[in-house]
């Protein structure tokens, strides 16, 4: 049992939020429509219309805990494209790669070395025969309350948890909110081409349209392990809600105002929860946090960038490597109640 409890101040939340306040200024500003094209990464239009062009890279936006597939070629990237019609209620979402993602992979891991269960992020230790999926964030996620147990200070989950809240120390935290395309599979070359449409005014999931978005944010899964001042020395794991229903579908507008993040996740041959969420093993990403997106070799320094500081990215360990690599825990392992 804890000899002092946390001072409970809103600083955690309150640094995560303002960061992804500042996320949604940087994403959804649109750029000038162009009569061409650029060669790079661009945006044009408005949230009724409008296209975005980005290419995804390994190792982009690596969240914490997150696995990176070996790939065929580790500086191939996939070229995503989406554009937007509001008139016709079209979002649609183009990825495109040569040699980039192996068909049907395997990914193996190990307990304690870098797979370490979850009961807020349920996952499977392996992926064999697996599959691909693309999936669009928006990190315009409203506020989740969280609770935790007064005595032990461990988490007990979010409002989606409980019908009625506990008796718990309650605190809120901002959230991302995604939805995947349907499954894919690269062909015998590795070679990626697939077009994906959805509904302007209803984002729900391509694989699962009888479902929308679930939300996920990095609570601490106990107080006396966050710094209300310092989040690099918090620990801080992943926490996933179930997906929600398809009738409270957001519109893609709704996603535009707030920063844009893709990753490509492999996921196995079946669903490895019910309802569906989202494994923590991916190949490519990337995100408009950073104006122009992040290039090739780098990552985005989530520490740097929900603080406040800069710089927000710096290259990514495993650049130039094609090999599997592991985004470690965010567990400096401080308790601050001793």
């Amino acid at each position: 049992m804890p000899t002092r409890r946390p001072r409970l101040r809103p600083s955690l939340p309150a640094t995560i939020l303002a960061v992804l306040g500042t996320f949604a200024l940087l994403g959804s500003a649109p750029a000038e429509a162009k009569k061409k094209k650029p060669d790079g990464p661009y945006s044009t239009g408005d949230l009724e219309h409008g296209e975005l062009f980005l290419p995804l890279y390994r190792g982009a936006t690596v969240p914490f805990e997150l696995s990176v597939i070996a790939t065929p070629d580790c500086s191939a990237p996939l070229d995503m494209t989406l554009s937007w019609d509001a008139d016709d209620d079209e979002l649609t979402v183009e990825i495109k790669g040569k040699g980039a993602l192996e068909p049907h992979p395997n990914l193996y891991r190990t307990a304690g070395v870098d797979f370490f269960p979850n009961q807020f992020n349920p996952q499977v230790e392996d992926v064999i025969d697996g599959r691909y999926q693309l999936w669009l964030i928006s990190a315009s996620g409203p506020m989740l309350m969280f609770y935790y147990d007064p005595v032990t200070l461990d988490l007990l989950g979010s409002e989606y948890d409980f019908e009625v809240p506990p008796p718990a120390i309650a605190i809120s935290f901002p959230t991302l909110y995604l939805v995947p395309t349907p499954f894919f599979q690269p062909d015998e070359d590795g070679d990626v081409d697939e077009t994906f449409t959805y509904s302007y005014e209803a984002m729900t999931r391509g694989d699962r349209p009888d479902l929308a978005h679930f939300y996920i944010t990095f609570p601490p899964h106990n107080l006396c392990f966050a710094n209300p001042d310092r989040l690099d020395l918090s620990t801080l794991r992943p926490y996933l809600t179930d997906p929600r229903p398809a009738d409270e579908a957001r519109p893609w507008s709704d996603w535009l105002r707030g920063t844009m993040l893709f990753d490509v996740t492999v996921e196995p041959p079946e669903y490895h929860t019910e309802p569906p969420r989202v494994t923590f093993m991916g190949s490519h990403q990337n995100s408009t946090a950073v104006g122009g997106g992040l290039p090739d070799g780098w990552k985005l320094d989530l520490d740097a960038a929900l603080m406040g500081v800069a710089p927000p990215i710096r290259p990514w360990q495993g650049a130039g490597l094609c090999e599997q690599t592991f985004e470690p825990m965010h567990a400096p392992g401080i308790n601050f109640c001793l």
